[in-house]
């Protein structure tokens, strides 16, 4: 599973690789970058279908938080 992300806090690349490793997958490659606004990350996982599911369900409850206002 693959996943292109923009996120305003760049601490979530922490908390999405942790998610990964609590579900029992393996983040295979992980490429960022950051500027002022926002940070563009590519993530790459691996692992059994249903733990892919709810890795994807929590990095999607991530990426609403992080849209919600403050």
């Amino acid at each position: 599973m693959t996943c292109d992300l923009t996120l305003r806090d760049f601490r979530s690349i922490a908390r999405i690789v942790n998610l990964a490793h609590r579900f029992n997958c393996r983040c295979t490659r992980v490429d960022a970058t950051a500027d002022a606004d926002a940070t563009q990350a590519m993530f790459a996982f691996d692992g059994p279908a249903l733990a892919l599911t709810r890795l994807r369900a929590q990095i999607d409850r991530i990426l609403a938080y992080e849209a919600s206002p403050e």
